[in-house]
């Protein structure tokens, strides 16, 4: 076993309602002037509203800043720090998906420093300052942002900057299944497969642990059986517990390991063409577990009898079953077969395989891949499921 190491230093809360307990942990983290961070969807569902409600009754001051745009940009970041400087704001809610957080876990990271989110972009480079206290509260059972040490964020020239550091830990975590009822459906099945993607992907790293592996195999049990059932009804309340808390697990892998291709390659698909994170990471997810199966180790029949848990245990198993197995869950999830089905062509194919190879994720993938296989997996994944597959060499 190699050396490692590993500590989660957050207040994790899981409950119906317990979003209701929102003003004790702002008391717990010394705030006194409050900023909320929510999306216009979030709005017009009413949850933002209900959050106000909830800040004003605690007896606190709250300012409210809800242009958060889907894979936000620094620009966005910036009028954010501004309203924190403007309001002296000392502690920050985040309400909503990844776009959201990311957004309010950036803008707490600046702060009052007098800095750029461009002067802390990389991987752990020193923060001399304290950031300013977090509250996530996650409205998507996806991107596990309420729990990881980093944030994605676009710059001026379409490229996703990644931050990760251990200061960009929100403080606090309440995960309340209540508030994932309310998504369309598209958006749970999107992601929801960047949940379950995010446990896999860090299952096959690299940098897995024993700990992280349980912490991974737990997130695909729940998520595995849970997924399909909740975007069938996102109504079902133990089907959205089982979401959040798996997404939530899968998260903290995130802050344990990296993630693999798919990540890697799905960053410039989302600057480029706006797809979703977890929609362009659904689509490129059958093909790069495709090509990972020679670094397999024995793990993706493990894989295959997790996320299959209500079914009998698979002793005879073999790769194809696992790809079979996941391009069949985007179909039943209602996700387009490939990336020309929502019309993205090689207009950008060359720009892209550049702009995958600015992120770290490739040193801990389990297959090396070159700028050749890149240009592989861009193009199966346009064409998966049509002759044009064949072709690719």
């Amino acid at each position: 076993m190699k050396n490692h190491s590993f500590s989660v230093k957050q207040d994790i809360e899981f409950g119906v309602g317990i979003v209701e307990k929102l003003g004790e942990y702002i008391q717990r983290l010394h705030g006194t002037r409050v900023l909320l961070v929510s999306d216009p969807g979030l709005v017009k569902a009413g949850i933002t509203g209900r959050v106000e409600k909830i800040i004003g009754a605690a007896g606190y001051p709250c300012v409210t800043f809800t242009d958060v745009e889907p894979d936000p940009g620094c620009w966005v970041v910036e009028k954010v720090v501004k309203i924190i400087v403007e309001e002296k704001v000392d502690c920050v809610v985040a309400v909503g998906g990844g776009s959201s957080m990311d957004t309010a876990k950036s803008a707490a990271l600046v702060g009052y420093s007098g800095k750029r989110l461009q002067d802390f972009w990389g991987y752990y480079l020193p923060v001399e300052h304290d950031p300013i206290p977090v509250i996530a509260i996650p409205t998507t059972a996806g991107t596990g942002s309420e729990v990881t040490r980093n944030t994605v964020i676009t710059d001026e020239n379409k490229y996703k900057m990644v931050i990760l550091n251990d200061k960009m830990l929100p403080q606090v975590a309440l995960l309340d299944p209540e508030l994932i009822t309310t998504l369309p459906a598209g958006v749970a099945a999107s992601t929801g497969m960047d949940a379950l993607i995010h446990a896999v992907e860090c299952y096959m790293s690299d940098l897995a642990t024993p700990f992280s592996d349980s912490v991974a195999e737990k997130a695909m049990e729940l998520i595995g059986p849970a997924l399909p059932r909740f975007v069938a009804n996102r109504a079902d309340i133990d089907a959205a517990s089982d979401m959040i808390m798996g997404s939530t697990l899968a998260g903290i892998t995130l802050s344990l390991c990296l993630p693999n291709q798919a990540h890697a390659l799905s960053h410039p698909l989302t600057g480029f063409y706006h797809v979703p994170h977890g929609l362009a990471n659904a689509m490129l997810f059958p093909t790069t577990m495709e090509f990972n199966a020679l670094a397999d180790r024995g793990k993706y029949k493990k894989v295959y009898n997790l996320l299959r848990r209500e079914h009998a245990y698979t002793e005879n198993f073999e790769t194809e079953m696992l790809i079979d197995y996941l391009v069949k869950l985007n179909e039943k999830l209602g996700l387009p077969k490939n990336l020309s089905e929502m019309g993205i062509g090689e207009e950008h194919l060359e720009e892209m395989i550049v702009d995958a190879q600015k992120t770290k994720i490739w040193e801990h993938c389990p297959r090396l891949t070159t700028p050749e296989d890149m240009r592989r997996l861009y193009l199966k994944t346009m064409y998966r499921g049509t002759p044009k597959e064949k072709e690719i060499k």
